[in-house]
């Protein structure tokens, strides 16, 4: 374009354009970086009007839970309720990633908007990749009369203090009856066992059900699934979620129409190919443990510094714990806006175990520098931290506390998931539900190596460790100092 203008006017034109840039630069470092750091709202006033007790019951009530570890399973379970759905599905995802996986979930969300069910999706209006080779696809969701699909926060250049308040919920309603919350988003890595050389991504997924004739459901508080429900409902309408329909003309309307019909031929060639996905999930009615109460907990919907009412919660329940507290979370980035709500004395005489992965397996290379610049602080802190050394990396996150107390949902142990995004975590009160969480991370620990080694007399009880590219200690090294500066948004 410049190489059309006289060498005269491009000199006058190209000192512009450097010093727009550079404003532009500025403008979004200072309102889109830089005043994060500045202020961070409190959520003292949350905590001064709740209380705790609110997460235990006295009896068994109307809602149960399952685990769902299995990658298979997991695509086995959205499969079935997709497919058994009568009248509506709630979708709410922070991120999907091109390929089988995506698009036989697609597929099956058409084919049930296609019998007559309500089907709404809400996703990251940045993360959402509905773009490139995945655009037509939206020109499909926009035209079929029963699908209704939002962004929340779609990008805008000129707002960039809007960039850092992503969805980072992972949820899946239907009928109003029962649900699902995960670390998955929609995407091989997370499903599909035979994906890349490392494996498929090790997540969990709750899933929840409210028996509505219940005895013991007390009519002035809301089940499980109500809650997971209304909160997205709360999404969908919130000035924050757009539409952003496209213009629809005749090339778009035919993409959309051979999307479609690609989809649908996709969907029949996976349900020949792969039989085992589409079967019923096995037993998962005598899965179902009955718990004593489910509370979802999540964080407001605000711009900026969020106040971190999840993160309040869980360390107001860590610092009431009598005896233990185990965490897993891929990333452990605890900063000290974070360290103001926990209490290091209240924690002297429980039990803290830390797992999450090793240097060597976690893809996200600045959150593991983060995680190594403050590791020797955590080791003086928690009885274990527990790295995992296995073939694939972790994504789920979970709490446990004493014997009875599971939080499970898509909350991560770092800044960005305590001030910045959207999160949404399970409260779960039950002996039961709480051993088969302990069982599922017993199990994951026994895949990895703690920290400190010399506190061990036999190492060959550990799996030997992976080995860091030389690259990535390179970059971890590298990154750890501005990790340190940037660490409000990692």
């Amino acid at each position: 374009m410049l190489s059309m203008i006289s060498p005269k006017t491009r000199r006058q034109i190209v000192p512009g354009l450097r010093i727009g840039f550079l404003l532009y630069f500025v403008y979004v470092a200072v309102f889109g970086v830089f005043a994060f750091s500045v202020h961070q709202r409190s959520a003292d006033p949350y905590l001064h009007g709740t209380d705790a007790d609110r997460f235990f019951g006295t009896e068994p009530g109307g809602d149960q839970a399952a685990l769902i570890d299995d990658s298979e399973e997991a695509v086995r379970l959205r499969l079935h309720l997709i497919q058994s759905a009568e009248t509506s599905i709630d979708v709410s995802y922070h991120t999907l990633h091109s390929g089988t996986a995506a698009e036989v979930f697609f597929a099956s969300l058409l084919e049930a908007a296609d019998r007559g069910v309500e089907v709404r999706i809400l996703m990251d209006g940045i993360l959402h990749r509905l773009y490139g080779s995945m655009r037509d696809l939206r020109y499909t969701l926009q035209l079929h009369p029963q699908i209704s699909y939002r962004f929340y926060e779609p990008f805008h250049p000129l707002t960039p203090w809007r960039w850092n308040n992503r969805l980072h919920d992972k949820l899946l309603v239907v009928d109003g009856r029962i649900g699902v919350i995960s670390g998955r988003n929609i995407g091989d890595r997370y499903y599909l066992p035979s994906y890349g050389q490392r494996g498929v991504t090790l997540d969990r997924d709750v899933v929840v059900a409210t028996d509505l004739e219940y005895t013991n459901v007390s009519s002035d508080r809301a089940g499980a699934v109500d809650q997971m429900h209304d909160y997205f409902d709360m999404l969908w309408h919130h000035p924050f979620s757009a539409d952003t329909d496209l213009a629809i003309n005749q090339r778009r309307r035919r993409a959309a129409a051979e999307r479609s019909r690609a989809l649908a031929l996709h969907l029949a060639e996976a349900r020949n190919e792969y039989p085992q996905y589409f079967a019923e999930p096995a037993d998962l009615d005598q899965r179902l443990l009955p718990v004593k109460r489910i509370t979802l907990v999540h964080n407001p919907i605000q711009r900026g510094s969020k106040e971190p009412w999840v993160w309040a919660e869980l360390t107001r329940l860590a610092q009431q714990a009598r005896n233990r507290v185990w965490v897993q979370s891929p990333y452990v980035i605890p900063t000290n806006p974070m360290l103001r709500y926990l209490d290091a004395d209240a924690l002297r005489d429980t039990e803290l175990q830390i797992l999450t992965n090793s240097a060597a397996v976690n893809p996200n290379v600045p959150a593991v520098a983060g995680y190594m610049r403050l590791r020797t602080e955590l080791e003086a802190q928690a009885d274990a931290i527990w790295e995992y050394h296995g073939r694939a990396s972790l994504h789920a996150k979970a709490l446990l506390f004493d014997g009875n107390l599971s939080a499970v949902g898509s909350f991560n142990m770092d800044a960005r998931s305590s001030f910045l995004s959207t999160e949404t975590m399970l409260i779960i009160h039950g002996r039961a539900f709480n051993q088969a969480l302990e069982d599922s991370m017993a199990a994951l620990i026994a895949g990895s190596r703690p920290v400190a080694t010399d506190s061990y007399t036999d190492d060959a009880a550990f799996p030997p460790p992976q080995p860091l590219p030389l690259w990535k200690a390179a970059a971890i090294r590298v990154l750890q100092p501005l990790a340190g500066a940037l660490d409000f948004l990692l």
